[in-house]
């Protein structure tokens, strides 16, 4: 009895059906107006995440309204890099959201392990600013962006995609169709650390707020620690309205192009809003424009993700342990190996005592001759689908029993190809290895490696494009990419998981660039423009005959005329096409007359491919 009088009280929300479909099982997490549970759609018999409010938020109708727009504001951003509301609603008085369970972890988690490797923080922040790029577009403010609010989330193919939870702070931008933003002038909302000077003061806010917040989490993830450090909520605030932007050189000495990179947080990190990037997509645009100038290794993804963690004192070593043990085995080899050989030697000698005629041993055979042209170099191995790019692959199924499609499909990772076997006979060791088995067919023609990104107009100086393209879907079209070739070519617009067949056929088909045309496309028609260019790049390695898809080349002009995507588009169309797409390109430039600052980004375009 005494003992139950220290205990919790019961939840009592867990074991409760909510509206009859959803199930609460136990708590995951409790955040300042709401609380996470992990919840089952019965009618599914999927596994959920449910946000519901505090019995007391739910009581104050201002939170009931938050929450409401929080629901409304998730309902309409279907993004890859933030987490979609799939059901909301009202159960005797709780309000609720349902979302994707993920699986992962947050990023505090990982930025508590210690400073990250300059590809993993890049390719994080410039995730995020996607997903923020994508809600600004459609009239909507975060407010309180911070590590605890990005979850990575762990694919079968990307360990670590980003996305955006909690929006409970969200701001509708004036004319998005919200006329009454629950937002008073002097009161304060966000998180100290990452909260904006006008934030600070209680000023009005709109997407450049959101910019402030991602340059304070930009500049901690280069230089391993936030820009500002403060015991009190006091001290924050002040550091952001009055302490000058600390150099990264200082704080993280050694940290590649960190020159380049100041100038990108300075103005993302200004005091005043007027001086900051417009949006998150003008930031992107900008730090993409730092990356591709950066050496190649400075930003290449490593073989291994492991980060050493602490180990608790007086632990020992597995690795030591393990490797004292192969010394060991290694020692107690060599000794059998030696009397091997000595026991062979004794019984080889004694038999020449008894031996009264020798036969002459045989020559050794003569090595085969070499072929006078070498092999040709491999293509790089890019991984399926190349995630620092970005990733929309559809995320690893977590849900028991999932109807679309079976979950071991799903999730499968995508089977490594087999490594080209060796010669019959010696070859130089300085030979070029040959390329795996499921790499794409060899064209008739010789195929470039991906430019360096300050080397763009080699490639469209090739020869032979022409006769490389060949469009892939004369051929008969896999039953497993049928219906969703059809749709597309309806014009609808699909959603991720209505696109796992194509994800699970690509890693079960490796050679074939037909499902990465068809996420290229299908991303187009959503207007993930960097998204779609990273596909069709990705077809276009696995078969440069593929160029000639009917659909590629007009989707990425698109892109290239895009704020955002324009810069890797242009990289994408001189890779791929060359000065093959000077008519195409001029014709789009004729149909953007009336945009001024597209048609000045393809006319740069047809500049650079006439040179």
């Amino acid at each position: 009895m005494v003992a139950d009088l220290f205990e919790p009280p019961a939840d009592p929300l867990i074991g409760r059906t909510l509206d009859g479909r959803y199930e609460v099982l136990e708590r995951l997490g409790v955040g300042g107006v709401g609380i996470v549970y992990r919840g089952r759609q019965a009618q599914l018999d999927r596994f959920v995440a449910i946000k519901v409010l505090h019995q007391e938020a739910a009581a104050i109708p201002e939170w009931r309204e938050r929450f409401d727009r929080e629901a409304k504001a998730l309902s309409a951003l279907a993004h890859p890099n933030i987490v979609p509301v799939t059901d909301s609603g009202v159960d005797r008085g709780v309000p609720y959201l349902v979302m994707e369970l993920l699986q992962g972890r947050t990023l505090a988690d990982l930025i508590a392990e210690g400073p990250l490797p300059l590809w993993q923080a890049l390719d994080i922040v410039c995730q995020t600013l996607r997903g923020l790029a994508f809600a600004h577009d459609r009239g909507i403010v975060h407010r309180d962006l911070k590590p605890a609010n990005v979850f990575l989330q762990a694919l079968s193919d990307q360990e670590d995609h980003v996305r955006l939870l909690d929006f409970g702070m969200v701001k509708f931008l004036e004319g998005s169709g919200s006329r009454d933003p629950l937002t008073r002038v002097g009161v304060a909302f966000g998180t100290p650390a990452y909260i904006s000077p006008e934030q600070a003061k209680g000023s009005p806010v709109d997407a450049r707020t959101d910019v402030y917040a991602a340059g304070v989490l930009l500049f901690e993830l280069l230089a391993g620690r936030r820009p500002f450090v403060s015991e009190s909520q006091e001290g924050y605030l002040g550091a952001h309205l009055t302490q000058p932007i600390p150099s990264l050189q200082t704080v993280r000495p050694g940290l590649v192009a960190a020159s380049s990179f100041q100038p990108v947080v300075n103005r993302a990190m200004a005091k005043e809003s007027q001086a900051r990037f417009k949006d998150a997509g003008a930031l992107l645009a900008a730090l993409e424009a730092v990356i591709a100038k950066l050496p190649a290794g400075a930003v290449s993804r490593r073989p291994s993700r492991a980060r050493k963690k602490k180990k608790p004192a007086g632990a020992r070593s597995p690795s030591r342990r393990g490797s004292r043990f192969w010394s060991r085995a290694i020692v107690l080899a060599t000794v059998v190996a030696g009397s091997a050989v000595v026991a062979t030697y004794l019984r080889r000698d004694r038999a020449k005592s008894v031996q009264t005629t020798a036969r002459p041993a045989e020559p050794p055979p003569r090595p085969a001759v070499v072929a006078e042209s070498p092999p040709k170099p491999a293509l790089p191995a890019e991984p399926l689908p190349n995630p620092t790019l970005s990733a929309d692959s559809p995320p690893k199924a977590a849900l028991p029993a999932e109807p679309l499609p079976s979950p071991a499909a799903a999730t499968e990772p995508a089977p490594a190809p087999a490594p080209p076997l060796p010669a019959p006979t010696a070859a130089p060791t300085s030979a070029p290895p040959t390329p795996p088995a499921a790499a794409a067919p060899e064209p008739k023609e010789p195929v470039a490696k991906e430019p360096a990104a300050e080397e763009p107009a080699k490639n469209a100086e090739e020869p032979g494009r022409e006769s490389s393209a060949s469009d892939p879907w004369q051929e008969a079209v896999p039953h497993a990419l049928r219906p969703i070739r059809d749709r597309l070519e309806r014009g609808v617009h699909l959603s991720q998981r209505a696109l796992v067949p194509v994800y699970t056929f690509a890693h079960q088909n490796p050679g074939d660039p037909r499902p990465w045309l068809l996420l290229g496309h299908a991303y187009a028609q959503l207007d993930w423009y960097s998204d779609s260019v990273d596909r069709y790049r990705h077809a276009h390695h696995t078969d440069p005959a593929s160029r000639g898809d009917p659909q590629m080349l007009a989707d990425l002009l698109k892109a290239a005329a895009h704020p955002v995507a324009g810069r890797v588009a242009a990289r994408a169309i001189t890779e791929i096409y060359g000065a093959d797409a000077i008519p195409d390109l001029e014709k789009t430039i004729e149909d953007r007359a009336g945009d001024r600052e597209a048609t000045a980004r393809l006319t740069r375009l047809r500049d650079s491919l006439r040179r």
